[in-house]
């Protein structure tokens, strides 16, 4: 950070700072939201209820490859920066090789391990239920499953070439390839009417270009870190600490993936392959919330961090301030656009299938209700990373996954498919409520002078 960066963070406005960082960051999640949302979209209107459901229920396996690729990435940028660091260039070098070695290795190993296995693996996600479904689930994963090279490899090019120190670079090319991936959508899905097959090819597609674009740069003159075909060679002895230092990135994927398992699992124990698809409705509306708030959150993140070093607690406390009441109106907003707008939102998805536009409806208001509370939830945990209070950030993270596991289980035994939509948000008030007392504390500690509990930690 350059001497002109740490004074604007000392002296400009908190609000004026704010903006500053937010709005690049919520920018970015909403491009990433916005391909996500006209992928279900496309989907929807044009394959299927079944579609949707299929993606919903291939998608557990498809988090896990996310997140192996989010474990290789993570792991490699952060120990190559520590070689660097150290003035360990030639390690670093090694770390990059055994980085595209690992992918190369994985992107042969996944399909032949689960093309192999397709049937089993289709059988435990329960798609085997409904015939439509288990059709299109079978095409969509057999494709990402042989595709695995390429998701993995995009999500390593992203993490590596900006920690390179190439951002913008890669910021653009992940621009074009979301707005790339919606025009492909449309030529394969709607006009070759190519199915799910089609969705998940054109995701493939643009992944195999940031891919290759990725390898050029890192073998080209431009890349600071630049490899040569004889630097990849493998390094044993590095591999398990590389692997290590990204591990938490995996078993937060693998978390996500296990609790939409278990949402899914539950629909198709109550209900059939129509709820599924609802619940994939709500699911895309919900990640645009989520995106959006995320995008907040980690615009927060520098300034709390710095407020925190620096030990400057009004600052921190107009920080927090600040971005909780940000958090809480952006909810709001979404919230009544949910509840009083369920129908439009369920028809850009379904178009004229009026049993999925009715249980979509359900779905939305029931399973988004506490969007508020799991507004809080995201902005508290990232504040508390951020300022260093990582064991109080648990709360929010570990407390949701052992409270809503035993949720889906009993809830659903009373209510049925609506117990399935109300286990979260249930989940949500009450980790919510714990979050925002946490961050209340702090925010009356710091507000009033006293010493907080963050610099007791650094």
């Amino acid at each position: 950070m350059n001497q002109q960066n740490v004074q604007d963070l000392n002296t400009l406005p908190v609000k004026t700072l704010f903006w500053r960082y937010v709005i690049p960051s919520i920018a970015g999640m909403l491009v990433i939201g916005l391909y996500t949302v006209v992928d279900g979209i496309f989907v929807g209107r044009y394959v299927g209820a079944h579609a949707l459901a299929a993606i919903n229920l291939a998608y557990p396996l498809i988090l896990l490859q996310v997140g192996l690729g989010a474990m290789i990435s993570m792991g490699a940028a952060t120990r190559i920066s520590i070689l660097q660091g150290a003035g360990r260039n030639q390690e670093a070098k090694q770390a990059l090789a055994n980085t595209l070695l690992i992918i190369a290795a994985l992107g042969i190993l996944l399909p032949i391990i689960g093309i192999s296995q397709l049937d089993y693996l289709l059988a435990l996600l329960n798609a085997d239920n409904d015939p439509a479904v288990l059709q299109e689930a079978r095409s969509y994963l057999s494709l990402m499953l042989w595709g695995g090279l390429v998701t993995i490899g995009q999500m390593a090019v992203i993490y590596l070439v900006r920690n390179d120190g190439r951002p913008q670079f890669i910021t653009w090319l992940v621009v074009i390839g979301g707005f790339s991936n919606m025009a492909l959508n449309y030529v394969f899905v709607v006009v070759l009417g190519w199915g799910l097959a089609g969705s998940a090819g054109a995701t493939l597609l643009v992944e195999t270009v940031i891919t290759v674009t990725g390898l050029i740069y890192f073998f080209s003159p431009f890349a600071r870190l630049r490899i040569a075909l004889k630097d990849l060679r493998p390094h044993w002895q590095s591999m398990p600490s590389m692997l290590g230092l990204g591990i938490s990135s995996l078993l937060m994927e693998a978390n996500l993936a296990f609790l939409l398992f278990a949402h899914n699992y539950q629909l198709l124990e109550y209900g059939q392959g129509s709820d599924v698809a609802a619940y994939a409705v709500a699911g895309y509306t919900e990640a645009v919330f989520i995106l959006l708030i995320h995008g907040l959150a980690l615009g927060m993140q520098p300034l709390l961090s710095h407020a925190t070093g620096a030990k400057q607690a009004q600052r921190l406390a107009q920080t927090l301030s600040y971005g909780l009441q940000v958090s809480l109106a952006i909810s709001l907003t979404l919230l009544a656009i949910v509840q009083f707008f369920p129908q439009t939102i369920a028809t850009l998805y379904a178009g004229q299938d009026q049993a999925l536009i009715e249980s979509a409806t359900r779905a939305l208001q029931m399973h988004l209700f506490a969007l508020p509370f799991d507004g809080a939830i995201i902005v508290g945990v990232i504040a508390l990373q951020a300022m260093a209070l990582t064991r109080l950030s648990m709360l929010g993270t570990l407390g949701k996954t052992l409270l809503l596991i035993p949720a889906l289980w009993f809830i659903p035994q009373w209510w049925g498919v609506d117990g399935v939509y109300l286990a979260l948000p249930f989940v949500n008030m009450l980790i919510g409520m714990v979050i925002a007392s946490v961050l209340w504390r702090e925010l009356c500690r710091l507000k009033h002078g006293h010493q907080s509990t963050v610099y007791s930690v650094i």
